[in-house]
């Protein structure tokens, strides 16, 4: 960034609420009281000036550095020894890695793509230990390594996809870290996720054949298979990014990211349009295909249909599912599937639609299309105004493309290392990944060497 926060020059009105905003933490900050002997002390910034100030930047990154490794090894006393093939622990784990991963970027340091590394294996070896049938209509299709959920043990056995593909897609962004760093155990971990979780499911179906999965009717036929949940498509597409760069051939990965791509972040101009005939998929559409314009607010916006929550309903997508929306994306853009102008519109969708700082600066809409109403969560029962609006597992990425939603990255995490007093109440700050992922990625933007355009 060209000119800092507290320069006069200053022409947006949301960088001028962060910079009250963050001038105010430095007061905040005074007041908090002293740390324990116990625990790690944070560098401190110079109060004089913004803490985005060129002066504090790397003050800055060396505090998010510290908090990042504070909240790190409170993490570890409570997580590591849990069992990573039970009760979805390897759902939460991708977050995790990308966290490690991100300070692997900001540091340079090998510590942290080891300990990414050991909690995948960690997680193989759990699931190896754990070997469940795979049931279909109480008939087994063979015995797998299971991560196991509880809530579908009668209907597959524990196995499930969501949690399959989420913990995969980690598994495989520690896998990409380890090839760029030229270090041994990438292929160990990506063999796995090809023989043990993407072909359980490709042959689910006792009809469906390896020759199937070729030729002119392979996209429809990957469909068949894989759960209609647009997240659960969309983390598959990114394993098959994945596994297509790292040389994988024995199905057709890229082609299968393509039709993926387009089907949850192709353009669609209105709800009842058909998709092109020419993507040949027929019946098997889904009816939640595509990203619609909102033009009263300039970005986009997309669908659950039938909704999760209310069968039968159509919804528009929450903010925090959509995390796996802009993911997806973000890679696609990098991969080559999408221009800078489809990223561009997720942009605006952020920046008019979900990000209020007329509220609050660090506020997100539930909603992707604005809306910040409360509502009934199954889980967590009515959730206040904002509440849902994650921005930590997905939409993070759009800082690497926009000096604005840096900032804003950058003074998010910066109040997080004060503790929130800034924040709204929100999952942002009290899930337990959420700090880290936010440290992790601060530190990377502002790192010299992070890197926030490449993936992982």
């Amino acid at each position: 960034m060209k000119q800092s926060w507290h320069n006069s020059k200053i022409r947006s009105p949301i960088n001028g609420i962060l910079l009250l905003l963050i001038l105010c933490s430095i007061c905040v900050t005074a007041v908090i009281s002293p740390a324990s002997d116990s625990d790690v002390r944070l560098p401190e910034l110079k109060p004089q000036v913004s803490p985005l100030d060129q002066i504090n930047r790397p003050l800055l990154f060396k505090r998010l550095i510290a908090a990042f490794d504070r909240e790190y090894a409170k993490h570890v006393a409570t997580k590591t020894s849990k069992n990573l093939a039970d009760d979805m622990a390897v759902y939460y784990l991708r977050q995790e890695l990308q966290a490690l991963i991100d300070m692997w970027r900001a540091t340079g340091k090998s510590a942290y793509l080891e300990q990414a590394n050991n909690r995948v294996v960690k997680a193989i070896s759990d699931a190896k230990s754990n070997r469940r049938p795979l049931l279909r209509r109480n008939r087994p299709r063979g015995t797998w390594p299971c991560f196991f959920v509880r809530q579908v043990e009668e209907k597959t056995g524990g196995h499930n996809q969501l949690c399959d593909f989420q913990g995969a897609a980690g598994f495989l962004m520690v896998a990409d870290a380890l090839k760029q760093a030229g270090r041994d155990g990438w292929k160990d971990i990506a063999d796995f996720v090809e023989k043990n979780i993407v072909e359980k499911w490709l042959f689910y179906a006792p009809s469906i054949k390896p020759e199937h999965f070729h030729g002119s009717r392979s996209n429809t036929y990957l469909l068949t298979i894989l759960n209609t949940a647009r997240d659960i498509r969309e983390h598959f597409a990114v394993i098959c990014m994945d596994l297509h760069k790292f040389g994988y051939q024995k199905y057709p990965y890229r082609q299968w990211a393509g039709c993926l791509t387009n089907l949850y972040v192709g353009f669609r101009s209105e709800l009842r349009q058909s998709p092109p005939k020419n993507w040949g998929l027929g019946r098997r559409t889904p009816s939640d295909w595509g990203v619609l314009p909102r033009k009263s607010m300039g970005g986009y916006v997309w669908y659950f249909i039938p909704d999760w929550r209310r069968k039968g309903k159509t919804a528009v997508l929450d903010t925090a599912h959509a995390n796996r929306t802009v993911w997806l994306a973000a890679r696609a853009y990098h991969e080559g599937f999408i221009d800078k102008a489809g990223l561009d519109m997720f942009m605006k969708t952020f920046k008019k639609q979900i990000w209020k700082p007329q509220k609050n600066p660090f506020y997100f809409a539930n909603f992707v299309d604005g809306s910040d109403i409360s509502y009934d969560d199954p889980k967590h029962g009515k959730l206040p105004p904002g509440y849902k609006g994650h921005v930590w597992f997905g939409w993070h990425r759009l800082a690497a493309y926009d000096d604005a939603v840096k900032n804003l990255f950058l003074s998010l995490a910066y109040d997080l290392t004060n503790g929130g007093p800034n924040m709204p109440s929100s999952q942002n700050k009290t899930m337990a990944n959420a700090p880290l992922c936010f440290y992790a990625w601060a530190a990377r933007l502002l790192a010299p060497d992070g890197k926030p355009h490449q993936f992982p």
